[in-house]
């Protein structure tokens, strides 16, 4: 849990309460789990006032199941998802709820699987979480880059720019990676924003201006709170979740309209696991049957989504990445 440092003026009050509302779940247990289960042990869809989803209606595919390893198809895949990174994952009413729990469901379904997902509050946390074996895989929403490849493997879902944003009334404007130069940027510890970020601070001293002062948090509430709270000018994750936070929750930030270059997002999966072909199949499964289109429809994200199945990769290696 993160510190609230006092706050003495309405737009603060008002961010901690919207802070509040989508950050608890960074304060929780990490090591608490909610079940995602196959067709066979799937109910009705929650109601409409609910975000949980609890059945995709999707039967286990012959072709999908027959490339799921013995080893896995009796036994729970341990699935890590960081719990405090709206509309992608997050915790609703002590459930975890978002675009990464509902594709893992669907998922599971096709494969005709048993999944428990582990909320975890720590990000940084989890790649070492999946080298260790405490989990088979992570649906968390990775951005996939050459140093996560030499330590896992990845299932890629689409990709995602990176957005800005600055604290309502603030005179900065950013509309190229140069405006950054110079400012105070807060990203969370772990994320792949520290290594763009980094590259930019390089690019702007390189050019003769200013570089950037990195500032990195535990998770997502205290990111956002150190721009509230003035610790920081800018702040930076991915520009689906940063458009949901300042839509949904009420947070006094301008989002900019620079958006950083698009970067493949993945379920990671420990190097060499033989549950990665099982997974890219299911992932082409669901997106042939338009249930993929349909889950990120439902969290207003359709825009980002993968127009054809063949786009659905399996990474092992960092020379399949462009310049690799």
């Amino acid at each position: 849990m993160f510190r609230r440092p006092s706050l003495h003026t309405a737009a603060a009050v008002t961010a901690v309460a919207a802070i509040t509302a989508l950050g608890l779940s960074a304060c929780s247990d990490p090591n608490a789990t909610s079940n995602t289960g196959s067709t066979a042990s799937a109910g009705a869809s929650a109601s409409s006032t609910s975000n949980v989803t609890t059945t995709w209606g999707l039967k286990p595919v012959d072709s999908v199941t027959a490339l799921v390893p013995a080893d896995f198809k009796d036994k729970t895949i341990q699935n890590a998802i960081y719990n405090d990174f709206p509309p992608e994952e997050f915790q609703e009413n002590g459930q975890l709820v978002g675009i990464q729990p509902d594709i893992t469901l669907a998922l599971s379904e096709v494969m005709g699987v048993k999944v428990n997902n582990a909320s975890v509050g720590t990000f940084d946390s989890i790649i070492p979480g999946i080298s260790s074996g405490r989990y088979d895989m992570a649906s968390a929403d990775f951005g996939v880059t050459k140093a996560r490849l030499n330590q896992v493997d990845f299932v890629s879902e689409f990709a995602i720019g990176t957005g800005f944003a600055t604290k309502s009334g603030s005179n900065i404007t950013i509309n190229s990676a140069s405006d950054l130069c110079g400012h105070s940027i807060g990203v969370v510890a772990g994320s792949y924003f520290i290594d763009q970020v980094n590259q930019t601070s390089a690019d702007c001293t390189k050019a003769g201006k200013a570089a950037l002062s990195v500032q990195t948090y535990p998770d997502d509430g205290a990111r956002i709170l150190a721009i509230t709270n003035g610790r920081t000018e800018i702040t930076a994750t991915s520009a689906d979740a940063m458009a949901y936070i300042i839509k949904s929750q009420n947070v006094p930030l301008t989002l900019q309209k620079f958006v950083y270059e698009p970067l493949e997002q993945g379920i990671a999966l420990k190097n060499g696991s033989s549950l990665g072909p099982a997974l890219q199949a299911a992932m082409k499964e669901i997106i042939n049957d338009g249930t993929y289109g349909k889950i990120l429809k439902k969290w207003g994200v359709d825009t980002i989504g993968y127009t054809s199945a063949d786009q659905a990769k399996l990474y092992t290696d960092p020379s399949q990445l462009p310049n690799g």
